[in-house]
């Protein structure tokens, strides 16, 4: 296990993942969606929300980049909560992309423990020396403490130290020791039964297979019976540390390990209930699911990925593994195909986004970075997912447009409509484009890149249909 974390995050360091879609970026954000909008904002807020009804169901013109930030819900109303008297706590040091599993251990601890924070992306290819100078041993996660300025780093020691220093805070994460290690032990089993079965077999025979598959389905089994006996988390009624360190690789294995060798559903709840309960209950949780947590689409997407890079000749596979990424490529498309049915069933009047919403989210998130996400679509230097068909640069009105249509549309609750004036051939083809290029939980929750999705893949059938 360890050794498939460390080489998850060597190879995010060394920039597998490419530079993203624009969406993320190095730098400090806030940890709560958005920034607040400025009082004069907040006049322009309601007064754009006004000119777009939803009862008009539909978005005739498109708005303006700066119109449509006045829209932008207002944040609720400072209130006498510990978080709003007393401002971050800390700041949390992470990964751009939000796919390295030690800092989804530490994301997920400090939204679970609702400890107010700051966060600052750190681009693992390309770190900075100031952070190289902070952290000796250079890696994240790392968190430092805004009053003492300690820093802390590794995510079992960090996560730790929360307990230690947020005691009144959220659930204590690290309790009943005896029952943490036995939690260990079993999460350690399963994952150390997952290598060579997962996303490289090396040169074991079929029969060498088989007896790897029979010993990891013998670890689920003991991890099922505990989550049966004393679930639905793994140290009973209330997520804890084991949680924390459990669920990024299991999140990611419950939609990769059907398409490994290993060929094993793991969200089987007729063969697995205390595990299904599990799952079911971590995304309960508004903690994990509304940002920490990835989508079903982006893990199936990173799955050949990994596949290539563990298990490939110089990134090339060959026989049964080749077979077995095209299974997994072609399992994304199918997701993206369906989502457009989804998107259409959905594209009704919903009425203005609340603050805080997942459609609030995709909007802010569109309106502070839709240059960048105009710069990959029409991208002549590629990084990553090379198979995708970018736009031409002078492309570049009409991708702009179509973002704004959808954000727009998410904001007000609108069906999206096609923008006037620009080629709707290359509006379905940038919308299809920002899709498959979108990632949770590296550019949006999932909620939220579900909404954005979902206009985006509406506004791409309005263009098939436009034909112009």
């Amino acid at each position: 296990w360890a050794l498939l974390l460390a080489c998850s995050l060597l190879l995010l360091r060394s920039g597998w993942c490419g530079s993203g879609t624009g969406f993320a970026s190095a730098g400090r954000h806030s940890a709560r969606w958005g920034q607040p909008p400025s009082s004069e904002q907040g006049r322009r807020c309601r007064t754009a929300s006004a000119a777009v009804s939803p009862e008009a169901q539909t978005l005739v013109d498109v708005l303006t980049w700066a119109e449509i930030e006045a829209m932008l819900p207002l944040p609720a109303t400072a209130s006498s909560s510990h978080e709003e008297q007393s401002g971050p706590k800390l700041t949390l040091y992470r990964d751009t992309n939000g796919w390295c599993p030690f800092c989804e251990r530490v994301w997920l601890g400090l939204r679970e423990k609702g400890i107010p924070f700051d966060e600052v992306l750190i681009n693992l290819y390309d770190k900075p020396q100031w952070y190289k100078d902070m952290v000796p041993t250079t890696m994240v996660p790392a968190i430092k403490f805004a009053g003492s300025g300690e820093v802390v780093w590794e995510s079992d020691a960090i996560l730790r130290r929360l307990d230690e220093a947020f005691p009144e805070v959220g659930p204590m994460l690290f309790r009943e020791p005896g029952q943490m290690a036995d939690a260990k032990l079993l999460i350690d089993r399963f994952m150390n039964a997952s290598m060579g079965i997962s996303y490289s077999v090396g040169n074991r025979t079929e029969a060498e297979i088989d007896a790897k598959r029979v010993t990891l389905v013998q670890a689920i089994d003991d991890l099922d019976g505990r989550l049966r006996a004393g679930g639905p988390f793994l140290l009973g009624a209330e997520l804890s540390a084991a949680d924390c360190m459990a669920v990024p690789m299991l999140e990611r294995y419950g939609v990769q390990m059907p398409f490994t060798a290993a060929g094993v559903k793991l969200r089987d709840a007729g063969r697995w209930p205390g595990l299904a309960a599990w799952y079911d209950a971590m995304e309960s949780r508004p903690s994990y699911a509304s940002r920490v947590q990835g989508d079903a689409y982006s893990w199936t997407v990173v799955a050949p990925v990994m596949m290539r890079l563990f298990g490939g000749q110089n990134g090339t596979l060959s026989g049964p593994a080749a077979d077995r990424a095209d299974r997994a490529a072609q399992a994304a498309r199918a997701l993206l195909d369906e989502m457009v049915v989804d998107a259409e069933a959905g594209a009704s009047a919903k009425g203005p986004a609340p603050a805080g919403s997942p459609r609030a989210e995709a909007a802010a998130k569109l309106v502070a970075n839709h240059e960048a996400v105009v710069r990959d679509a029409t991208s002549t230097t590629p990084k990553s997912q090379l198979d995708l068909t970018r736009l031409a640069p002078e492309s570049a009105p009409t991708v702009d447009a179509a973002l704004r249509a959808a954000a727009a549309a998410l904001l007000a609750g609108a069906r999206p409509e096609l923008p006037s004036g620009v080629e709707t051939s290359e509006v379905a083809a940038a919308c299809r484009y920002v899709s498959a290029r979108l990632s949770a939980p590296r550019d949006l929750g999932a909620p939220a890149a579900a909404e954005l999705r979902g206009a985006l893949l509406h506004l791409a059938k309005l263009g098939d249909a436009s034909g112009r």
